[in-house]
């Protein structure tokens, strides 16, 4: 019986563990669980045919503030604005950061303050000048019913 009470509180510090080291994305979990994060406000809305979903405002030691759209768990749509831009390696996750850097990488801007990446389900608009930076990143193919990009704001 011992061994057994052992062996689930080893399972359970584990699993905590691995919930902490997790990376979070877009198209994955919010990121509310990873530092330097901090939850400013949780608030569940309704599209307009009455699907729930959640926005999580949360601020990292930078003063940027991150907005998570939430459906069924995953994030679907992200807003970001501040004085710095945030670590989109993270907040995009390995994936869709890829797409962002070869976008960068591939593109012919005449701008170097804004960026707009239309790649299938992902786009990702980058607006900003030194201290003023604002963004937006969604996967439309996972919108809720009745969610439209207006909602992102």
């Amino acid at each position: 019986m011992i061994i057994i009470k052992k062996l689930y509180f080893i399972f359970i510090a584990l699993a905590l563990g691995a919930a902490c080291q997790a990376k979070a994305t877009l198209g994955a979990a919010p990121l509310a669980q990873i530092e330097p994060y901090t939850i400013m406000n949780q608030t569940p809305l309704q599209t307009a045919t009455g699907v729930p979903y959640l926005v999580i405002i949360q601020q990292n030691t930078r003063g940027m503030v991150l907005k998570e759209f939430v459906y069924q768990g995953l994030v679907f749509a992200q807003l970001w604005f501040g004085s710095a831009l945030p670590n989109l390696n993270i907040v995009l996750g390995d994936q869709y950061y890829a797409r962002y850097e070869q976008a960068l990488n591939h593109s012919n801007r005449t701008s170097h303050r804004q960026l707009q990446l239309i790649d299938n389900e992902f786009t990702l608009t980058n607006y900003g000048r030194m201290g003023d930076f604002w963004g937006t990143s969604y996967l439309s193919n996972r919108f809720p019913s009745g969610f439209s990009i207006n909602n992102i704001q």
